[in-house]
């Protein structure tokens, strides 16, 4: 392993002040940073350790949006009754990383700054249309989740800069959502695929609104409009998700590596894209205005 400075701030101010030393990089639960450290994958003359500003750490509901701190662990979203009731898409998600002990070291703001097209929060994120805040001592801004995801491994985050929260605005009405993935085995796996669908019904029993978004399947997870389009008006059945199956395969792009074939991509997330929609539909049926 390489030697680098390493600096842990008791505050945000700090935070930003040994962030704008050239080369610093965050550590945040380091799930995926030290890892790639000890195998030569990554390299940085500062890491400055985010675990001790705890204002970055929450999960608040701010009236129009959910807004969660980027420190806010995968555990913590697993456990959260406001995730639940506002994203379980989110909630299912994050239960799923790894082990107990990687969900409570690993972090939102670190999925989402690692860019992988396998992150397993991202697609939950993306189909509420989630906007990112960064901060640096310049100021902030707020981007898009889906602006801000560039390719595997690259983000819009600029030098000095660090994600401060994610938000999304719930979604009202007779609505379910659903997060699903498949991987080489039951546990602590990288997901070969993901998705994650929401659907609202109208009074009559039909979609009116549809959201769907993919992971592993393309160099940034995907949000699939035209099959969300073709759904629109349409009384969710188990005939209609079949046709969402095949049009997802045609919208996605996978790649073939050690983790799976791709074709096997393909397949599978269109199977498990018709799952994730039936399952929310299922879910908006049973909720109560």
């Amino acid at each position: 392993m390489q030697d680098f400075e390493f600096y842990r701030p008791g505050n945000l101010l700090e935070l930003k002040e040994y962030l704008s030393l050239p080369g610093a990089r965050v550590l945040a639960g380091g799930t995926d940073i030290i890892p790639k450290m000890r195998q030569g994958k990554f390299t940085a003359p500062i890491l400055v350790d985010t675990s001790g500003v705890k204002s970055l750490d929450f999960i608040e509901d701010q009236g129009e949006r959910i807004v969660l701190g980027a420190m806010t662990t995968h555990q913590q979203l697993a456990e959260s009754r406001l995730i639940q009731e506002t994203n379980p898409a989110l909630r299912e998600a994050a239960a799923s990383i790894g082990c107990i002990q990687t969900r409570c070291r690993g972090t939102l703001g670190g999925n989402i700054a690692n860019g992988s097209p396998a992150g397993d929060t991202l697609p939950p994120l993306l189909i509420y249309d989630a906007e990112v805040l960064l901060q640096s001592l310049e100021g902030e801004r707020s981007l898009s989740l889906e602006k801000m995801i560039l390719g595997p491994g690259q983000t819009a985050l600029e030098p000095g800069e660090l994600i401060h929260s994610i938000s999304y605005q719930p979604l009202k009405g007779k609505w379910g959502s659903c997060f699903l993935k498949v991987g080489k085995r039951s546990g602590m796996a990288i997901s070969v695929v993901n998705a994650a669908g929401a659907v609202v019904l109208d009074s009559s029993g039909q979609i009116a609104d549809v959201r769907l978004a993919l992971g592993a399947v393309g160099p940034v997870v995907i949000r699939c409009l035209e099959t969300e389009k073709s759904l629109l008006g349409k009384r969710p059945d188990q005939g209609i998700f079949q046709q969402a199956s095949e049009m997802v395969q045609h919208e996605i792009n996978p790649i073939q590596d050690v983790r799976s074939t791709t074709s096997y991509r393909a397949h599978a997330g269109g199977v498990i894209a018709a799952r994730v929609l039936g399952i929310a539909a299922e879910r908006a049926a049973r909720r109560k205005d």
